[in-house]
């Protein structure tokens, strides 16, 4: 029998099991957590408990079982990003139970050495925006070349993956959403065809961030794609035939895995879907405060921090915005140089 990693909820020690509960159902006044942060709260803290149940300590939060999880963190391939959210998870349910303060800044120390270590590395996107460069001008061409492929295409499997492969790209290049939150889209539901073009209504499945507008009309015909796939006809007959089913579809309107549509992006550009977010925040960071904070906006983030992490050639551009300014302003205000003869 494979060893577990993490133990499951329903294994949990009871009072953790409640501290969990709490965080789903917050009293008055209390943070709200998203489902992904219980989420991640759940598995690294089902990490801890796995790892002191294979070391034979008792499944409470203790010295000997925190050393024995740091230990194992340290002795796994991981990121130091990722041992900083197991431990930022464990931190959470340790605050939580009220566990000893003394033991929770040793929790806290740990935190800070992983986050210094990750400060000091290069994050995989860097390395391969750096590989292969690409902007959110560049997305949304690919989603040009490959709505005339499906339109060429001879049969119509090919016609239907590149309708759908098109459609993907146009939509994150202009919203950039979770491609979670992309293949959960209902027809009539999250997503609405109207009069004057497509309506977004989606809370998000992350950070239950609610999108609430019209979407660009430049988007209106690659969704269109999505109900007619080349066909001529009704797009109004088509989405009163698809009420109910997946935006993204199969033949059968079932849900395409999030799996298939991010292979679908990587595909066109070389890049996983995630990677419109840091374009967004880098388009937008010229733009000051103000850019920063639409692109939060635009990315459906809740928190600054989480925000930031997703820049990687933003700092750059607002130097350069900056060295802008300063020259307009010295031009208006320093003397010019003589012309040496």
């Amino acid at each position: 029998m494979p060893e577990r990693k993490s133990l499951p909820l329903e294994q949990f020690p009871r009072k953790f099991q409640l501290a969990v509960k709490r965080f789903k159902e917050p009293r008055r006044g209390r943070r709200r957590y998203s489902k992904a942060s219980i989420r991640n709260t759940i598995v690294s803290f089902g990490q801890y408990l796995a790892v002191v149940q294979k070391a034979g300590l008792p499944l409470e939060l203790s010295h000997d079982g925190l050393s024995a999880f740091i230990d194992d963190l340290d002795a796994r391939k991981l990121r130091n990003s990722t041992r900083l959210t197991y431990l930022s998870g464990v931190q959470a349910i340790a605050t939580e139970v009220k566990y000893s303060k003394a033991e929770r800044r040793l929790i806290l120390e740990d935190c800070e050495i992983y986050r210094a270590a990750m400060m000091r590395e290069v994050p995989t996107k860097v390395r391969k925006m750096a590989a292969r460069p690409i902007t959110l001008r560049d997305v949304a061409k690919a989603g040009l070349k490959w709505r005339q492929k499906a339109s060429q295409a001879d049969t119509m499997n090919k016609r239907r993956t590149y309708f759908q492969r098109s459609a993907v790209l146009a939509l994150l290049s202009m919203v950039p959403l979770r491609i979670s939150d992309v293949t959960g889209l209902i027809v009539d539901e999250q997503i609405q065809r109207r009069e004057t073009g497509w309506f977004l209504n989606l809370t998000s499945g992350k950070s239950d961030y609610r999108h609430n507008g019209s979407l660009h009309h430049s988007l209106t015909p690659y969704l269109d794609d999505l109900l007619l796939y080349g066909d001529s006809g009704s797009v109004h007959l088509r989405y009163a035939g698809r009420i109910g089913t997946p935006l993204f579809g199969t033949e059968m309107n079932r849900h395409l895995s999030s799996r298939t549509l991010a292979y679908n992006f990587k595909v066109a550009t070389g890049h996983a879907p995630h990677i419109v977010r840091t374009l967004v925040h880098d388009a937008m960071a010229k733009h000051g405060a103000y850019g920063a904070e639409l692109a939060r906006i635009l990315c459906g983030q809740t928190s600054i921090q989480i925000a930031k992490s997703y820049e990687v050639h933003a700092q750059r551009f607002r130097a350069e915005r900056a060295q802008e300014i300063l020259r307009n302003i010295q031009a208006k205000t320093l003397p010019k140089s003589p012309q040496r003869q």
